[in-house]
């Protein structure tokens, strides 16, 4: 056998297995690209179908107030406003648990129409929140999305007319010459 041959026996030896091991990672490549689209239309087909179609919202969600004092927080006023008029209200008697600057505080209604707007009175400013939105997601784990598509609430987009979807009312933004609308 000449050199020649040797050389291509062991470049064949050596180049099979580097080329079955680069088939099989761009096989999986190939795979988890394919599993991230197919993903990402499922998430657009249900946001359309499902998540955009909801109207109402479990109500029990939670607001952050930042920069109150405790007598600030010792009430706290919620409205609904449907349309141009006030249809429901309920005041919450809050006593902080603890004496951080940041106070988590329940929101008191059942359901909420996903058009209506809240109003939060507290600390003698208004708050006024809008857009509520629900969006597609998956759970992910170490290997990628598991389960099925949900939707989740997103919270409130707008606040006091711009977006600010944080779901944090810190006072200085809070709105002092309001105007409220009629019962």
């Amino acid at each position: 056998m000449t050199k020649r041959k040797i050389y291509k026996i062991i470049a064949l030896v050596v180049l099979v297995p580097v080329a079955i091991v680069l088939l099989f990672f761009a096989f999986i490549w190939g795979s988890m690209t394919w599993n991230k689209y197919s993903k990402k239309r499922e998430a657009i087909r249900y946001q359309k179908e499902v998540c955009d179609t909801i109207k109402t919202i479990d109500a029990q969600f939670e607001l952050k107030f930042n920069g109150f004092s405790k007598k600030d927080l010792s009430q706290i006023h919620f409205f609904v406003k449907k349309d141009k008029t006030i249809e429901r209200d309920t005041v919450v008697n809050f006593k902080p648990a603890d004496d951080f600057e940041t106070q988590t505080v329940s929101v008191q209604f059942e359901k909420l129409v996903i058009g209506d707007e809240l109003i939060v009175y507290v600390g003698k400013r208004y708050y006024v929140l809008s857009d509520y939105q629900y969006i597609a997601y998956f759970n992910y784990g170490m290997f990628g999305p598991v389960g099925p598509c949900q939707c989740g609430a997103t919270g409130f987009q707008m606040l006091n007319g711009k977006p600010a979807g944080s779901g944090w009312l810190i006072k200085k933004y809070g709105l002092v010459n309001y105007k409220m609308p009629n019962r």
